[in-house]
């Protein structure tokens, strides 16, 4: 028994593509990833405010956090309670970990 393969058109692939494109967006938003927000209404952790990269504790106590970038050196920071910290250009700032109390 023989199985046939159907080529898509290249118009069919352009279509396929341009949805998973579009969708993206959407699906990262969907799955609780860090996105935009206004500093007003940030959520705790990193966020983003313009070309900023922004950590908000939430906590009631220090926060020293571990700042991973994709230029350049990484770095610690301790972030008081309630209290936002700049850390870094959003475009630079690979990942932030919470590494304890401070």
């Amino acid at each position: 028994m023989s199985v046939k393969i159907k080529k898509l058109s290249p118009t069919v692939l352009l279509a396929v593509a341009a949805t998973l494109i579009a969708a993206a967006p959407a699906t990262a938003a969907a799955t609780g990833t860090v996105k935009e927000r206004t500093r007003l209404a940030a959520d705790c952790g990193l966020y983003r405010d313009g070309d900023a990269a922004m950590y908000k504790n939430c906590t009631g106590a220090g926060e020293n956090i571990f700042v991973t970038y994709l230029l350049g050196g990484n770095t610690y920071f301790c972030v008081a309670p309630g209290e936002s910290k700049y850390v870094g250009r959003w475009s630079n700032v690979f990942r932030v970990y919470n590494r304890g109390g401070c």
